[in-house]
C-alpha cells in the first residue's frame, strides 16, 4: 500500500508538472507565436495562424470571426514595428502598423498564449479616416511618419539597471492618476518626457496658467490639459516587458456627465527610465456611444450612464 501511495504521489507531481511546464511560454515561445499569428492574418490564413480552438479577436471592441476584419484586410506589416513579451502572463504584443493594400493603420496588438497556441488577440486599430472626439470622420489624430521617428527601438536594459514589475505598474499607474485628479504632480514623468497619440504628439505646447510642472514652459507627459475626463477607467497592466522596461496597458476615459465629447479606448505604451515615465505612446479609438467597451472579460462591455443619471 505504501508502495501504491508513493507511486501515485509522483504521477500526480509528474502530472502537475507536465501542466504547468504547458502553460509556460517563454521569451522564444512567445515571438514565435507572435510571428506565426502576424504572418497568418497577413497572409489570410486563419488556419496557419497557431489558434486554439477557442480563439476570440476583437477590433475595436468588435469581436471579429476568423477570416474577416483584418484577416481580410491585411496586406503586409507596416513601416514601424515593435515587440514585446511577457512571460508571466504569457502575453505578447506588437505597436506599429499594419499595411492594407499600400495605406498604413496604427495598432497595438494584444496576444495571450496558453498550451502553446494563441487564445485571444485584441486589436487596437486606428486608421486616418477614424471618427474623432466629436464622431466627425477624419478628424482622429493621426501621424505615421511621426510615430516612426520617436517610437523607441526594442531594447535590453541591463540587469542592474530593471525595476520590479510592481514598481514599472505602479510608475505606469501614476500617469493615470494624474488625468483622473488633474494634478500634474503625481504623475511620475522624466522633465520632458512625451506623449504621443497614433503618432501625434499631444505635448510641447505652452503653458496656460499656474501651477503646473510642465518644461521649459511648455506641456509634458505630466502636464495633463482638459481631457473632460471624469476617470480613467477599466485600467489593464496586460504587458510588463522588464527586458525592456515597458508596460503596456489597455483603459478607458470615461467623460465628465453631460460632456458630449466620445469616450476614447486605447492601449498605451510606456517607456520608463530610471525610475520614471520617458515616453507615451497610444493606439486609440473614439468608440460610438452603444459600442460596449472593452468586451473583455471582465469588463464586458462599459456604456456611457443614461442622461437622467448624469
Amino acid at each position: 500500500m505504501k508502495g501504491s501511495g508513493l507511486l501515485l504521489t509522483l504521477l500526480s507531481a509528474i502530472t502537475i508538472s507536465s501542466f504547468a511546464n504547458a502553460q509556460d511560454c517563454d521569451r522564444a515561445c512567445l515571438s514565435t507565436r507572435l510571428d506565426t499569428y502576424l504572418k497568418g492574418v497577413v497572409s489570410h490564413k486563419p488556419a496557419e495562424a497557431g489558434l486554439f480552438i477557442g480563439f476570440r479577436q476583437t477590433e475595436n471592441s468588435v469581436v471579429i470571426p476568423e477570416g474577416q476584419g483584418m484577416w481580410a484586410s491585411a496586406t503586409a506589416l507596416g513601416s514601424v514595428q515593435r515587440r514585446y513579451f511577457d512571460p508571466v502572463k504569457n502575453t505578447a504584443a506588437y505597436f506599429g502598423t499594419i499595411s492594407e493594400s499600400g495605406k498604413e493603420a496604427v495598432v497595438a496588438v494584444r496576444l495571450k498564449v496558453e498550451r502553446g497556441e494563441v487564445t485571444e488577440a485584441e486589436w487596437m486599430v486606428s486608421r486616418q479616416t477614424d471618427p474623432g472626439l466629436t464622431g466627425e470622420s477624419g478628424k482622429t489624430p493621426f501621424n505615421v511618419k511621426t510615430l516612426a521617428d520617436t517610437l523607441p527601438l526594442e531594447r535590453k536594459v541591463p540587469q542592474k539597471d530593471r525595476l520590479s514589475r510592481e514598481a514599472l505598474i505602479a510608475i505606469t499607474n501614476s500617469y493615470f492618476d494624474g488625468i483622473t485628479s488633474k494634478n500634474d504632480y503625481i504623475v511620475k514623468g522624466h522633465p520632458g518626457c512625451s506623449r504621443y497619440e497614433n503618432g501625434f504628439p499631444t505635448f510641447g505646447t505652452p503653458l496656460k496658467g499656474e501651477g503646473h510642472l510642465g518644461f521649459e514652459g511648455k506641456t509634458d507627459c505630466r502636464t495633463q490639459g482638459d481631457f473632460g475626463v471624469a476617470i480613467v477607467a477599466l485600467r489593464n497592466y496586460f504587458l510588463v516587458d522588464e527586458q525592456a522596461q515597458v508596460v503596456m496597458v489597455n483603459a478607458v476615459f470615461r467623460r465628465d456627465p453631460g460632456n458630449p465629447k466620445r469616450r476614447n479606448h486605447f492601449t498605451e505604451l510606456f517607456h520608463i527610465d530610471g525610475g520614471k515615465i520617458r515616453s507615451v505612446h497610444a493606439a486609440f479609438y473614439y468608440p460610438a456611444p452603444e459600442l460596449p467597451v472593452p468586451n473583455w472579460p471582465p469588463y464586458d462591455g462599459i456604456f456611457p450612464l443614461p442622461a437622467q443619471y448624469q
